[in-house]
């Protein structure tokens, strides 16, 4: 016996022929609400750049800084600041290589002014994924990215980060003689095993990528490791960002005798993950304790200080001043693109 009934979802009965409502908004009243918010979000991120900026600024007066910068010659500091251009164009490759991951096609342009305003803010911004994460929903949404494959993105691009720093820290740290100074609370102080231990790791990850293509679903949504070239890329693009910022600061500092590059670089990458670690934005005050302590024994702590106060105005201040700049004109862009669609 038919039943003159029929049951579309659970709880829920509807007669024959009667159209079953949606508690989802219709498409329309949804596009309206994200063509609000969105602005709002630039809005909010540019002033959040401004007060940051304000912050930066007021920590250091005019007199010293000009004292601390007199004690680089100029022939280290354009050298410094073209590494610092170099560096952010490494960055972009980032964003670049996970949307190639992803199947997602743009131009680099483009992709390299969501990928530079998503560092800009989260190197000097906590919590840092979640900043660079809303920023570049920002700029990728008006590209026609989902907010998932923004997600995405940003996930891709922590991990690379991570990856590119074990790759490079193993193969300093298992080369290294340098030791970690009692005075900082780490947790291995013996720098070569966890040379080899970030080794072993970033093997494996290459043989994961290789030989897994099985795809995992959670929650309606689809992941999968990446392919083995996208990982070796993940690899060797993080190792050449990681090696140009510290490149930056080994610039800026004083011609030593008895500390070459990889010994600068292990004690920089400590420092690095030091600062990772602690949260504080660009790991302020954490950076210069563990370069001060590791550091003391080749060169003037005033010098140390010189040259990590410049290296942050290339790396950390700067370009959050430029990013600024572009996200305004960003968002004034997009105004006059509304306003335009709206009108039409």
């Amino acid at each position: 016996m038919s039943s003159s009934f029929k049951k579309h979802n659970p709880g829920r009965i509807t007669q024959p022929g009667q159209r079953q409502t949606s508690s989802r908004k219709p498409l329309h009243k949804r596009l309206l609400t994200r063509r609000k918010i969105l602005p709002l979000i630039g809005v909010a991120l540019f002033i959040l750049a401004l007060m940051v900026l304000r912050n930066e600024i007021q920590q250091f007066s005019w007199s010293t800084f000009v004292s601390h910068v007199n004690l680089i010659p100029n022939h280290q500091l354009l050298p410094a600041l073209g590494m610092t251009v170099v560096s952010y164009l490494i960055l972009t490759l980032y964003d670049q290589l996970a949307l190639l991951n992803f199947g997602i096609r743009h131009p680099w342009r483009k992709v390299a002014k969501a990928s530079f305003l998503g560092f800009a803010f989260s190197h000097n911004i906590t919590p840092s994924l979640l900043v660079g994460g809303t920023i570049r929903y920002r700029i990728y949404s008006s590209m026609g990215v989902s907010g998932f494959n923004v997600t995405k993105v940003v996930g891709f691009c922590a991990i690379t980060l991570w990856l590119g720093f074990m790759t490079l820290g193993g193969m300093v740290f298992a080369g290294t003689s340098v030791v970690v100074p009692k005075g900082i609370n780490w947790p291995l102080p013996n720098l070569q095993i966890l040379g080899w231990l970030f080794i072993l790791l970033s093997i494996t990850y290459l043989i994961l990528c290789r030989n897994i293509r099985a795809t995992i679903a959670f929650r309606g949504k689809l992941f999968s490791l990446p392919t083995l070239p996208i990982a070796a890329g993940q690899l060797v693009i993080s190792s050449m960002d990681l090696a140009a910022s510290s490149i930056i600061l080994y610039l800026l500092l004083p011609p030593i005798d008895g500390l070459t590059y990889p010994m600068f670089l292990a004690i920089y990458l400590t420092g690095f993950m030091g600062g990772i670690i602690s949260q504080v934005p660009g790991g302020l005050g954490v950076i210069e304790t563990i370069l001060v302590l590791m550091l003391g024994s080749f060169v003037e702590p005033a010098q140390i200080l010189s040259a990590v106060l410049v290296y942050r105005l290339f790396y950390f201040i700067l370009p959050l001043l430029l990013g600024s700049v572009i996200l305004a004109i960003h968002e004034i862009r997009q105004r006059r693109k509304q306003g335009k669609a709206d009108s039409g």
